[in-house]
């Protein structure tokens, strides 16, 4: 009797070790590693020339990738270039040119200076004849010279100033030109970014996966060929029960066993919780709720993931999607 109630005892004491144990570290057997993607798509579509990776294989950053055919964007690139020099050039005439124009526009308005001066000159020399003729010390022909002399000036003027108003009409401009030179320039720039996009390199360190391609294809722009698994961090997600997750914060500890090789813990730290998963039932069907008639007695509690970043994790166990128990520490 004594043995059989010392070791319901023990049973008890184990369960609640075992229990508090839980509470303060949860765990979870449904988990995974985890890594982000890149599905390489060219920015430029084109033949792939070459093709310097296989499926599977280990790439870093700035590698070459493959090659679309160049020769296209080449020619692109140097009648952009040709382009530009051409309107340089032009402009470059150009400004001589309205230089010109200004010089004969400033000549005009001397000219009008000129014939202000000589109108002038012609008004006061008849103001000052016009009295003494009445007392005879002018004869009437000087007089009327010094008139016609006037209006001679005044038409003179006048002709000063037309001529300057059509010589500033007749200055050009260089601001057009100067428009499609920008406009070609950024042609050019456009041009050279797409001869440099032919040659696609890796955006992180990573493996390739999914490539069942070979140097041939055509690729199309924004079309993904194959993707890359980015290995420079890798994730364990689990999905905690909705009643551990009060003691799940960001920055916690955390242990990833990974099924490989069980004996080999990962440290991890918590980086994220997850915060919605779509739910059995109970879903919104054509704007109303749909819950069931029947309801389960038994309510199961919620998994949520929980997203953890590994610390230095072995190369050789990292898989995506392989089997994992991650344990946090609370």
């Amino acid at each position: 009797m004594l043995i059989t109630i010392g070791a319901l005892a023990a049973v008890v004491l184990l369960s609640a070790l075992a229990y508090r144990r839980l509470d303060l570290r949860p765990r979870t057997d449904d988990a995974y590693l985890q890594a982000d993607l890149v599905h390489m798509a060219p920015d430029v579509s084109g033949r792939i020339v070459r093709l310097d990776v296989r499926d599977n294989q280990a790439v870093r950053r700035g590698d070459t990738l493959f090659t679309i055919d160049p020769e296209p964007f080449r020619l692109q690139a140097e009648e952009a270039r040709d382009q530009v020099l051409g309107l340089q050039a032009q402009l470059s005439i150009t400004a001589n040119t309205v230089a010109s124009q200004n010089s004969r526009a400033a000549a005009a308005n001397t000219a009008i200076a000129g014939a202000q001066a000589q109108l002038a000159l012609a008004s006061s020399t008849l103001a000052r004849l016009e009295p003494l003729l009445s007392r005879g010390f002018v004869t009437a022909l000087q007089v009327d010279q010094a008139r016609t002399a006037r209006r001679s000036a005044e038409v003179s003027l006048q002709v000063a100033r037309q001529q300057a108003q059509e010589a500033q009409q007749g200055v050009s401009s260089t601001k057009p030109l100067e428009q499609q030179l920008a406009a070609a320039r950024a042609a050019l720039a456009l041009a050279e970014r797409n001869l440099r996009l032919t040659d696609v390199r890796a955006p992180c360190d990573g493996r390739i996966t999914g490539l069942d391609i070979a140097a041939g294809e055509f690729a199309d722009a924004g079309h993904p060929l194959f993707t890359i698994i980015d290995t420079e961090d890798w994730y364990a997600v689990g999905n905690f029960r909705e009643t551990d997750l009060g003691g799940i914060h960001p920055g916690r500890h955390a242990t990833v066993y990974v099924l490989g090789a069980p004996r080999e813990p990962v440290d991890g730290t918590v980086d994220s919780l997850g915060w919605g998963v779509t739910p059995d039932e109970g879903t919104t069907l054509g704007g109303l709720p749909r819950v069931p008639r029947s309801l389960n007695w038994v309510r199961i509690a919620q998994r949520f993931p929980v997203r953890i970043l590994l610390d230095h994790p072995p190369p050789a166990l990292m898989r995506i999607g392989a089997s994992a128990v991650v344990v946090v520490d609370r």
